[in-house]
């Protein structure tokens, strides 16, 4: 008997120093993700039940020097397509909807040649054209003007579609908009009020709502577009009526582990459904989710990205474990963090990010890639060579340095700028400039 309990005191202290090294492993992760500026959130991850890190990284308001806290509240931009996933399989769960139902039940004048279904909306398949592709509506969103839901359904009946539904997979921020208003028809009330009516209430998340810009809780974080010791550039929050049912709810830590338990224990909708809802449709998508695979496990998961606001919810569902990250910044880093979290779990090979090395180019490689680049009429963009270091100019700005990662790629310093460079077959050179979540590119004059 005292070797048996031996051995067990055994495999719990195991245990225990396996969660304190996996606990480790996380923070060190994410702090070296905050010290190359990319990464100031929450984050907790949960296994069983059980938390294996919960942890706050960087501030809530820089200018006040306030830090984040556990509850604080966030933007969950394209996270909200999560709920508005659920709260449409619980309207077909009531018989008030079918996956087969045609959009023109509601709004006969989208694309009445077509057979667009709300199955095709789940799944980002239905073809109907993207609203942020579209320039003018871009500048109205960053000016702060409003749209409504007469105008988008305007733009969703007479835009081409982009392809014959259920064809092909195109992530769609308007489709999840459309589903937002059929939600809006069959329960005769807004989206906020029928997400707070159909999943929050029942829920205890208290701390959830929609529209960030109106939002005035205590504990509300601050958007940022860039974030670093020397500088930080405030992001503007986005009007309700372009984000809706695609981007436009806000929580905390707290009510998405609420979330993920009813999401667990079906109280919302049917493990029917939610297992229906983690199928592969088309591409790596199924019913409002991200479908990937990690070392033979099935991960289900959404991200979320707007200027100022980043997030991500997955779940492994079969071991259990839900990874949760609230960030008040612009990140495209947001899916590679979780990949390297889901290895830390399965002690699996992974890699700290580093600070950005530069490297010297040849003087005929900085001569081939200098001069004019044919982006925009309103975004003229220049290298230039000068001391033989290149230079970026655009819209007429002050040129700054830019650095050679490698011969095609570049980046600038304390910036979420990115440059690429590449060339045809032909010799023809192609300029490609993120910034944050913004893309543009042009051809070398």
């Amino acid at each position: 008997m005292k070797y048996i309990l031996s051995c067990l005191l055994i495999f719990i202290n195991l245990l225990n120093l396996s969660a304190q090294s996996i606990h480790s492993k996380i923070d060190s992760l994410i702090q070296a993700y905050a010290a190359i500026n990319k990464f100031n959130g929450n984050i907790v991850i949960t296994r069983y039940g059980k938390t294996i890190i919960e942890g706050s990284y960087g501030y809530r308001d820089i200018s006040k020097k306030i830090k984040l806290s556990g509850d604080d509240t966030f933007q969950i931009a394209s996270l909200t397509k999560t709920f508005t996933a659920v709260l449409i399989l619980k309207l077909i769960e009531e018989k008030q909807l079918s996956l087969d139902t045609r959009i023109t039940e509601f709004f006969p004048k989208i694309h009445p040649e077509t057979n667009i279904t709300i199955a095709h909306l789940l799944n980002h398949t239905s073809g109907i054209r993207e609203v942020l592709r579209n320039e003018s509506f871009k500048q109205r969103i960053i000016s702060g003007k409003k749209t409504d839901r007469k105008e988008l359904v305007m733009y969703f009946s007479t835009q081409p579609l982009d392809f014959e539904p259920g064809s092909t997979f195109s992530y769609s921020n308007s489709g999840y908009d459309l589903l937002g208003f059929v939600a809006e028809r069959v329960t005769g009330m807004d989206y906020g009020s029928a997400v707070k009516r159909y999943l929050f209430t029942p829920l205890g998340m208290t701390g959830s709502g929609f529209d960030y810009l109106r939002f005035k809780g205590s504990k509300k974080t601050v958007p940022y577009e860039y974030i670093s010791t020397r500088r930080q550039v405030l992001a503007p929050i986005w009007d309700w009526s372009w984000t809706g049912a695609s981007g436009g709810l806000y929580t905390n830590m707290d009510d998405l582990l609420k979330w993920n338990d009813a999401l667990k224990y079906n109280r919302v909708i049917s493990a029917n459904s939610l297992e229906k809802s983690y199928e592969r449709i088309q591409g790596d998508y199924g019913l409002g989710w991200f479908i990937d695979s990690y070392y033979g496990k099935t991960v289900a998961y959404h991200p979320g990205n707007l200027e100022g606001a980043t997030s991500y919810f997955g779940r492994i569902p079969q071991d259990d474990i839900c990874i949760i990250m609230l960030i008040n910044q612009t990140s495209t880093w947001i899916e590679t963090i979780a990949a390297k979290l889901i290895a830390i779990l399965y002690e699996k090979p992974y890699t700290l990010p580093v600070p950005k090395q530069s490297v010297e180019l040849s003087p005929e490689m900085l001569k081939r890639y200098a001069g004019r680049y044919d982006v925009s009429s309103a975004y003229q963009t220049v290298i230039l060579l000068l001391n033989n270091q290149l230079y970026l100019q655009t819209a007429g700005q002050k040129p700054f340095r830019i650095y050679a990662e490698n011969e095609n790629k570049f980046f600038v310093e304390d910036s979420n700028m990115s440059i690429a460079i590449s060339a045809d077959k032909a010799g023809k050179l192609t300029l490609v400039i993120r910034d944050g979540l913004t893309t543009k590119s042009g051809e070398h004059l």
